[in-house]
């Protein structure tokens, strides 16, 4: 199979799924209990979140005791950059549909961020990220160097991605049924 033809069968399979509201708040918890109980977790203080979109696990669901959360926010100057939200309820739609924090949000260096939770997308064997097609906030990404852990619901896992250059090199990839942590 192609390139072309794998991003073909890659899209078909992802349109064809649409999780039950229920689903997702019982997987959701699921997800983030399996989070909070990885390492990289516990020995990390500034966490990246994007915030979860329609068929996305709910990552709001991880617990803030001790952490800064920090989200995507894109600045016409500079482009995406890290910025920390006082209260969630600040976050609005943004660029792409990616949720972002108000302007006057507080920016966060990318040396500061030390574990970056990326939601609802597709992932093979190899824990390997699927770019959307255009790289936007994906070059972003590879320019952080915290730990990037991918998360997604069972039916996310698709064994043939066809690799892009912007894709992004995963730490570890949790599902409900799965966790795969890389070394």
């Amino acid at each position: 199979m192609g390139i072309k033809e794998g991003k073909a069968a890659v899209r078909a399979k992802m349109s064809r799924f649409r999780i039950r509201p229920g689903a997702r708040a019982t997987d959701s918890a699921t997800i983030c209990d399996r989070l909070a109980a990885l390492t990289c977790w516990h020995d990390s203080d500034t966490v990246l979140l994007f915030a979860p979109l329609q068929d996305e696990p709910d990552v709001f669901l991880l617990p803030q005791n001790g952490k800064r959360f920090c989200y995507p926010r894109y600045n016409p100057d500079r482009g995406y950059e890290a910025a920390a939200a006082d209260d969630r309820g600040e976050l609005s739609a943004g660029k792409f549909g990616i949720m972002e924090p108000s302007p006057d949000a507080m920016e966060v260096s990318g040396n500061e961020v030390d574990l970056i939770i990326v939601p609802g997308m597709a992932f093979d064997k190899n824990c390997y990220r699927l770019g959307r097609g255009r790289g936007f906030y994906d070059q972003w990404l590879l320019n952080l160097s915290g730990v990037k852990i991918g998360v997604g619901f069972d039916h996310q896992l698709i064994d043939y991605v066809p690799r892009e250059a912007h894709d992004v090199k995963l730490n570890g990839v949790v599902m409900p049924s799965t966790l795969l942590e890389a070394g």
